[in-house]
C-alpha cells in the first residue's frame, strides 16, 4: 500500500505556486530606450557600413523583445489554465473558494497546536494544515491553509462564524444532521463502478480511523469510547461494512455516513471513523479500502496516499470464542426456540441446551479437526489464498515478496477453509458427523459464517498479515482487549496518541461502561461497570482446552511478532 497522501492544493494556491516558480522574465536592456533612440542612432550613423550594423543591431533587439513578449504570453496562458484547472479532482471536489475559514482558526475552534499532538502525530488529511502553519511567519496563518483536513469544500458559502456559535448549543451528536445520499439496494445497479473524479463529494468528509475487527473483542465499546474525544465525530451507524457489502455503491454514499464539512468544522472535529468487524478477515477488503480511498476519494494523480488509520482490537482466543457461541449461535437460537415451541410444548432452556443445540465443545472440536488439515504447511488455506488471489497484481505482489524474505505464505482462512453447504440439513462439512450422530440438533441458523469460525476468527494474525503487508506500520494499530476492560483510560490515550488527537483524560467516557455485552443488547448499549459480568466459567473439558490453547500459541506468537507488543494470553 502506498504511502499516506496529502490534500491536494486549491486553484489560488496553484496560481501563486505557478507564478512563484516561473523563470523570472529579463527586462530587454535597450542602452537609450525605445523608438526615439533607435531614430536618433540612425542619425548618427554617416557611413553605409554603418547603417548596415546599426540595421543588424536593431534587428536583433527586435528579435529579443518578440521572443520575451512570446515568453510572457506563454506564461499567463499556463497561469490561466492552471487557475481554470486546478488539480485532477478540482470539477468533481473542490471549489474555487478553498481557504480554510479564518473564523475557525481564532482560538476558538481550531488551533494550530491541534494539528500535531504531544507525540509529534498529526490526524489523518492534516497534514498539508500542520505544515502550512510550521512554514508561516505570519501571526495569521489562515490565508496560507488550503484544505479543510478530511473534508471536501462545500460549492456553497458558509458563514462559518454562525455556524460556530450554533455547534456551542448542539455539541451533542444527536443534532448532527447528515447527508441524505439515496441508492440502489441491489447489486448489479453499477454505481459503484464510477471511477476517480466522476464523483461530486463536496460537502462530505472521509473517516480518519476504522476499526476492522474482530468480532466479539470490544468493538463497540472502543468505537464509543474513541468518539468520546471531544475532537471526534461519531459516523451515522457504528458499522457501515462499506468495502465488504456495499462496495457496489459509489463512495458517495459511503462518505455520507460520516458528518458533513460545515457540522464537521464548526464543532472543531479533527476527525470522524467507523467500526466494521467484517472487514478484517478478508484480504480483497484490504486492498480496496486503500485502493478506493486513495482513488476515488482521494486528492488527484500524483499525490501521495492518505487513508484512514486502521484500528484492530484482539481478545484472549479462547475466551471470544466462548463470546461468540454465545452471541451468534447459543442466544438467538434459544430465543428462536422459546418463541416457536413454548407456545405449545413447555420445555426448560436446559431440555432445549440437551435436545435441540449443540454444545461449544462439539462445535469447537469439529472445526479444530478441520482446521489443523486447512492450515498445515501447503493446505487449503495456502493453496486457496494462491488461487483466489494468485493473478492480482496487489497480491501477487506480497505474496512474492513474502516468498523472497522466507516467511509463512499468507492464508485465506474465511474463504478456503470452510467450504460451502453440503446438503439442506448439513450446511458446512465440519458438521457432517455432528449432524449423523444429532439429527434433531438444530446447526442451520443465521450468521452461519461467524458460527463456522469460532476458532478461526480468534487467529488474528493470519488475516493481518495481509493488512501489514499491505499499509504501512505506522497506520496500523493492535489494542488488547483485556487491556481496554481492566486499563481503559489508559488503553484509550495511547489510541489517541496513534491517531494524532491532542491530549484527553477518557476517565468519564471509559467509567459510563462497556457497551453491547450479555447478548445482543444493540452497539450503542452500555452497561455500567458494576452490572457486567465477571468472565463465566468456559464449558470445555480439560483435554480439548489443552488441545485448543496448543493449537493457538504459535499463531499468538507470530501475532505479538507482527504488531509489536504482547497482549495478557
Amino acid at each position: 500500500m502506498p504511502a499516506p497522501q496529502q490534500q491536494h492544493a486549491d486553484e489560488n494556491d496553484e496560481s501563486r505556486e505557478a507564478e512563484t516558480v516561473a523563470p523570472a522574465v529579463e527586462p530587454l536592456e535597450i542602452e537609450h530606450g525605445g523608438d526615439e533612440s533607435e531614430q536618433e542612432t540612425r542619425g548618427l550613423v554617416s557611413s553605409a557600413g554603418g547603417v548596415v550594423m546599426g540595421q543588424q543591431e536593431a534587428m536583433k533587439y527586435r528579435t529579443k523583445l518578440s521572443i520575451m513578449i512570446i515568453i510572457v504570453l506563454l506564461l499567463l496562458i499556463v497561469i490561466s489554465l492552471v487557475t481554470l484547472r486546478g488539480s485532477p479532482y478540482s470539477n468533481a471536489n473542490t471549489s474555487t473558494d478553498s481557504f480554510f475559514p479564518e473564523e475557525l482558526l481564532l482560538h476558538t475552534v481550531y488551533d494550530a497546536k491541534d494539528f500535531e499532538n504531544e507525540w509529534q502525530v498529526t490526524p489523518p488529511y492534516w497534514e498539508d494544515v500542520h505544515e502550512s502553519n510550521q512554514n508561516s511567519n505570519s501571526s495569521n496563518n489562515s490565508s496560507l491553509i488550503a484544505h479543510l483536513g478530511p473534508c471536501y469544500l462545500p460549492h456553497e458559502q458558509l458563514d462559518w462564524q454562525s455556524l460556530t456559535e450554533d455547534s456551542l448549543y448542539n455539541e451533542s451528536a444527536d443534532h448532527i444532521q447528515y447527508a441524505n445520499v439515496v441508492q440502489n439496494r441491489h447489486k448489479d445497479s453499477n454505481e459503484g463502478a464510477l471511477g476517480p473524479g466522476q464523483e461530486d463529494l463536496s460537502g462530505l468528509c472521509r473517516p480518519g480511523f476504522i476499526i476492522i475487527g474482530a468480532g466479539k473483542c470490544g468493538t463497540s465499546s472502543l468505537y464509543h469510547y474513541l468518539v468520546g474525544h471531544p475532537r471526534v465525530l461519531p459516523a451515522k451507524n457504528k458499522q457501515i461494512h462499506y468495502f465488504k457489502y456495499w462496495s457496489f455503491r459509489p463512495m458517495k454514499w459511503y462518505l455520507s455516513n460520516f458528518p458533513p464539512a460545515k457540522t464537521f468544522l464548526s464543532h472543531g472535529a479533527l476527525m470522524t471513523g467507523e467500526a466494521s468487524p467484517g472487514y478484517l478477515p478478508y484480504p480483497n477488503v484490504a486492498h480496496i479500502l486503500g485502493d478506493w480511498m486513495q482513488s476515488k476519494a482521494g486528492n488527484g494523480q500524483g499525490q501521495p496516499v492518505v487513508s484512514p488509520k486502521i484500528i484492530t482490537i484482539a481478545r484472549n482466543p479462547l475466551e471470544r470464542s466462548w463470546s461468540s457461541y454465545k452471541y451468534n449461535y447459543r442466544n438467538p437460537l434459544l430465543e428462536r426456540l422459546r418463541k416457536r415451541e413454548r407456545a405449545v410444548q413447555h420445555h426448560t432452556d436446559a431440555w432445549y441446551m440437551e435436545n435441540k443445540i449443540f454444545s461449544f465443545e462439539e462445535l469447537i472440536r469439529a472445526e479444530l479437526k478441520l482446521l489443523k488439515v486447512c492450515l498445515k504447511p501447503g493446505g487449503k488455506g495456502e493453496t486457496g489464498a494462491q488461487k483466489l488471489y494468485g493473478t492480482e497484481e496487489w497480491a501477487a505482489s506480497v505474496m512474492e515478496q513474502r516468498r523472497k524474505e522466507n516467511k509463512t505464505p499468507l492464508v485465506t482462512i474465511d474463504e478456503s477453509c470452510y467450504g460451502g453447504r453440503i446438503s439442506k440439513s448439513v450446511p458446512r462439512r465440519q458438521w457432517k458427523h455432528l449432524v449423523e450422530k444429532h439429527p434433531k440438533k438444530i446447526i442451520d441458523v443465521p450468521n452461519l459464517h461467524l458460527v463456522q469460525s469460532l476458532i478461526g476468527r480468534s487467529l488474528y494474525v493470519l488475516p493481518l498479515e495481509w493488512w501489514y503487508a499491505l499499509y504501512s506500520e505506522r497506520d496500523l494499530y493492535l489494542v488488547c482487549s483485556e487491556d481496554l476492560r481492566y486499563r481503559p483510560n489508559e488503553a484509550m490515550t495511547n489510541v489517541s496518541n496513534f491517531l494524532g488527537l491532542p491530549a484527553f483524560d477518557f476517565t468519564n467516557v471509559t467509567n459510563a461502561g462497556l457497551y453491547n455485552v450479555g447478548g445482543h443488547t444493540g452497539y450503542d448499549t452500555v452497561t455500567e461497570w458494576n452490572l457486567t459480568s465477571v468472565p463465566d466459567t468456559i464449558p470445555i473439558s480439560k483435554e480439548l482446552r489443552k488441545e485448543y490453547l496448543d493449537f493457538v500459541r504459535p499463531f499468538n506468537e507470530r501475532l505479538f511478532q507482527l504488531v509489536g507488543k504482547r497482549c495478557d494470553w
